[in-house]
């Protein structure tokens, strides 16, 4: 098992567990994304039904009714970037959060740090997080490349995930 501490502008995807400001998880079960932007969205399912108006009707305007199904998906939208970094490479990020998406059921989303921290977890109601859906965009040429000539810039692999909170059926 492996300890990181969780730092501010980060958002960490595992299937650890969290204490505080720290997350130990098994090796090449956390990934850990530079984010540029974070969307939580609350969707709640609401129907419309129309009404109906007939050519003679007169007087008040009819009012529109609305069924509240209460049926609220949790997501989020996490736009950021996958760095080299010494012990890891923006590559072997990828792998391991495909691998995350693809192999584990149910995983940990955490930002921020407390008090402000935000961590959706596997618990009773709220099972987990699914992954939705992954855009790689990959920058092509030398910056793209693992170089390993001198003083190469960093590799850097931006994308865009959807998360969706929920409980395995």
């Amino acid at each position: 098992m492996v300890s990181t501490t969780i730092v501010d502008g980060n958002v960490y995807i595992t299937t650890g567990t969290v204490s505080g400001n720290t997350i130990t998880h098994n090796t090449n079960e956390l990934v850990v994304i530079h984010s540029t932007k974070i969307d939580q969205n609350l969707t709640n399912e609401i129907r419309v039904r129309p009404i109906t108006v007939s050519k003679g009707r007169t007087g008040e305007e009819p009012v529109t009714q609305i069924v509240d199904l209460k049926i609220i998906t949790e997501s989020l939208n996490v736009n950021g970037v996958l760095d080299d970094e010494t012990n890891e490479s923006a590559n072997t990020k990828r792998e391991n959060l495909v691998n995350l998406a693809k192999l584990k059921r149910e995983l940990t989303v955490v930002w921020g740090t407390t008090p402000y921290q935000t961590i959706w977890k596997q618990e009773a109601k709220k099972r987990g997080v699914f992954v939705q859906k992954i855009i790689f965009t990959e920058t092509s040429g030398i910056i793209g490349e693992n170089v390993t000539a001198a003083s190469q810039p960093d590799r850097n692999i931006a994308l865009q995930i959807n998360l969706v909170r929920g409980k395995d059926i």
